[in-house]
């Protein structure tokens, strides 16, 4: 099944990346202060709440998804995942079922932070914002009921669905404050597994509560994003109908420009965040002319590479938090060496992103110190 036209929103504002570096959510840190300064200095011109993994399990993307039902869960005693405890899905359903989807500093300290930032005036030279959360596929993949995942049963994935949609809005709610256009990912890993014969939801329900869900941020007046690092299921991506397609550009470049539904994506205009720094612990060897010059072969071979240079973005494959703090900066000056070459390529203005031309953060957005001191 071929991808359809993007919906229009004319209540949003307009957004062409043209080279522009981000991140995917996770950085190795477990202050908030630094993990705001390292965004301010490195992803300026898409600044994005940083997930903190490393600061608490809560932190990590399943815990902030579901920790909303706390001590209703336990972790799995063989497997991975978590598990409804013994008579207390009723309480479960009722929770997810009134969600509200608020993030709190118990599981998303770097949300608030982050709205702190904004608010200070710290990204002054931002043209976007971002913020992320993991999808109901994945957290259905994740949290079990007597044995078998909430992704085996309807009206259990349809609880995780709901509650994923509330926090995507309510998400969207706060990062309008800056008053920037607002791209929102969908983060999901289990977008690749196979769905077996008798399971109860199928694939094309995944996808439809999946494309829901994108909609929802799309109403609430974000750009929708959908992540996908794992195997790269393309035609499942696009039958979502994202705005921006995140994937592992890494190892998946050639493939992606090869696949008939992600060639339709970009075609009719579809933006692309290309993973194209790898999560090593070590980016020394890389070297961004020989990556560019990778992307504008694949990408001429799947229509106008201005064009698609012009609706491109530059990640990272997957989100930091694993790796070791100096990461942040190795991963982050490739993924502006790349993008500074696509925005050429593109015809755009010079990017304020830029870290190695650029004064110390201070200086460039104001005077923070006030900001950082009152910081975790």
């Amino acid at each position: 099944m071929r991808s359809t036209a993007i919906s229009s929103h004319t209540d949003r504002s307009p957004f062409a990346p043209a080279g522009a570096v981000t991140g995917i959510g996770s950085l190795p840190l477990t202050s908030t202060t630094a993990a705001i300064r390292s965004i301010a200095e490195f992803s300026p011109e898409i600044p994005f709440w940083p997930q903190l993994p490393r600061l608490s399990e809560r932190e990590g993307v399943i815990g902030q998804g579901l920790g909303v039902l706390g001590d209703l869960l336990e972790a799995r005693r063989a497997g991975y995942g978590y598990q409804v405890k013994e008579g207390r899905i009723d309480s479960v359903l009722e929770i997810l079922h009134r969600s509200d989807g608020e993030l709190t500093p118990a599981n998303a300290a770097g949300l608030g932070a982050f709205e702190e930032a904004m608010a200070s005036g710290l990204f002054r030279s931002a043209k976007a914002v971002k913020g992320q959360i993991e999808g109901p596929i994945t957290l259905s993949a994740y949290l079990f009921h007597r044995g078998r995942p909430f992704l085996s049963d309807p009206a259990l994935f349809a609880a995780i669905a709901f509650h994923v949609s509330q926090i995507i809005c309510r998400q969207i709610d706060r990062l309008k404050s800056a008053r920037l256009p607002v791209l929102l990912f969908v983060d999901e890993p289990a977008l690749c597994l196979e769905v077996p014969a008798a399971n109860a939801v199928s694939e094309e329900q995944r996808l439809n509560a999946l494309a829901a869900t994108l909609n929802d941020a799309r109403v609430r007046g974000a750009f929708a994003g959908l992540h996908c690092c794992a195997a790269r299921p393309f035609g499942r991506m696009c039958r979502a109908k994202p705005d921006i397609l995140s994937f592992d550009a890494h190892e998946g470049l050639e493939l992606f420009f090869a696949d008939p539904d992600a060639g339709d994506f970009v075609r009719r205009g579809g933006m692309v965040a290309y993973g194209l720094v790898p999560t090593f612990s070590s980016l020394k060897p890389l070297d961004a002319a020989s990556i560019f010059v990778r992307w504008l072969k694949a990408a001429s071979l799947a229509g106008d590479p201005e064009q698609l240079a012009q609706s491109a973005m530059i990640t990272a494959t997957c989100g930091l938090g694993l790796l070791d703090p100096s990461a942040i900066a190795e991963s982050f000056s490739a993924a502006h060496g790349i993008g500074k070459l696509i925005r050429t390529f593109a015809g755009a203005p010079e990017s304020f992103g830029d870290p190695a031309a650029l004064p110390a953060t201070g200086a460039r957005n104001g005077d923070s110190s006030q900001y950082y001191s009152a910081g975790s």
